[in-house]
């Protein structure tokens, strides 16, 4: 078996000349795992990939394989998987709109399947059929592995494609009366929702369908000074003057990375919002303005997202709210000290993938 590997796998020379000593090894399955992560470290990442799977699929219950070959996994399903599904408040969130907006016999059309959990609720509200489509081949078996599991195979059908690439009276049958989807992120743009929820609007949804989130928004408010656990500006430290190292001070950071002991100085604000049912401009620049309720040091603006799926049903992740997507900050250039009243402007830049904003003092 082992002889014949490199014939069967479309490796470069270098990994097919590296096979030889696998064969010769005395556990050319370990062996084949590690000759993965040496190529992985070497910037070979096709060659690294293709055989980490096939030590996976000759020893598929080896842990030891499992945990040498685990990379391959991280790329198809990243960690974040497991904090989707257990963030219970968003996805009751979403169970809420989908009870309340599938009605018998709808269509429902969802992009990025991940376990399927949105497609089972959809199914569970009501839905005649489910089409969900997911890009990551390992993720869309398990998906179906799991909606088998669940009883539902009947009724949802996993598309293992770029959402882009779908077709009409091929991959899915019929124009669909609904579209789900948490292509959001944490910077809100960062999943391409408003691409890929234009491209659902024109290709695969009836025209008066359903978009579960309605709008998503990023929204604001000032914090303080000494509000973050973490200090990005240096100073002075052990006598020494570090303040040159300034010029590393990140501009915006994830709360999960910078702490989320955070107070506000502010109301807060709308910074924007997209109306998913029409197409938003490729790049666009705007500004706000944030009203000081406090007198302080403001440090940062924190963002957060607003997800409006309609009647009154939102959800958000601002702290103190936990969520598996977490709130951002800005950090500005430097402190800027002001008493209740005082205002300070921004402008804010997107694209269709990301959203930057500055303060204008």
């Amino acid at each position: 078996m082992f002889k014949s590997l490199g014939k069967n796998l479309l490796l470069s020379d270098d990994a097919r000349f590296a096979l030889k000593d696998v064969v010769k090894s005395e556990n050319p399955i370990l062996q084949l795992a590690k000759l993965s992560q040496m190529l992985k470290a070497g910037q070979k990442a096709e060659d690294a990939e293709i055989l980490a799977r096939a030590a996976r699929q000759i020893a598929y219950d080896d842990f030891s394989i499992k945990v040498l070959t685990e990379w391959v996994d991280r790329i198809e399903a990243p960690v974040w998987h497991f904090d989707i599904i257990d963030d219970a408040i968003r996805l009751q969130a979403y169970a809420e709109a989908l009870r309340r907006y599938v009605k018998p016999d709808m269509i429902v059309f969802e992009i990025g399947t991940g376990t399927g959990i949105l497609s089972m609720l959809a199914v569970q509200a009501g839905a005649r059929h489910v089409y969900t489509c997911e890009i990551q081949p390992d993720v869309a078996e398990i998906a179906r592995q799991i909606i088998s599991k669940n009883g539902y195979q009947d009724r949802i059908t996993v598309i293992n494609k770029n959402a882009l690439n779908l077709e009409m009276g091929q991959d899915i049958p019929e124009r669909a009366d609904l579209f789900v989807a948490e292509i959001v992120d944490d910077t809100l743009l960062g999943e391409r929702v408003l691409p890929l929820t234009e491209y659902a609007r024109h290709q695969i949804l009836k025209p008066k369908a359903i978009l579960l989130p309605h709008t998503v928004s990023a929204r604001g408010c000032l914090i303080k000074k000494h509000g973050l656990r973490q200090n990005y500006r240096a100073k002075t430290v052990m006598g020494f003057d570090l303040s040159p190292f300034n010029r590393f001070t990140p501009t915006e950071l994830s709360l999960g990375r910078a702490g989320a002991e955070i107070e506000a100085l502010s109301d807060d604000i709308e910074l924007i919002k997209f109306d998913l049912n029409h197409d938003a401009p490729r790049e666009a620049t705007s500004s706000f303005r944030a009203l000081a309720n406090h007198d302080g040091n403001a440090e940062a603006l924190m963002r957060w997202l607003h997800l409006d799926f309609g009647d009154g049903l939102v959800f958000e992740n601002r702290l103190p709210q936990k969520s598996c997507w977490w709130p951002h900050i800005h950090i500005f250039p430097k402190e800027v000290p002001v008493k209740k009243g005082d205002e300070i402007s921004f402008e804010l830049y997107h694209n269709q993938d990301r959203l930057f904003l500055w303060p204008m003092t």
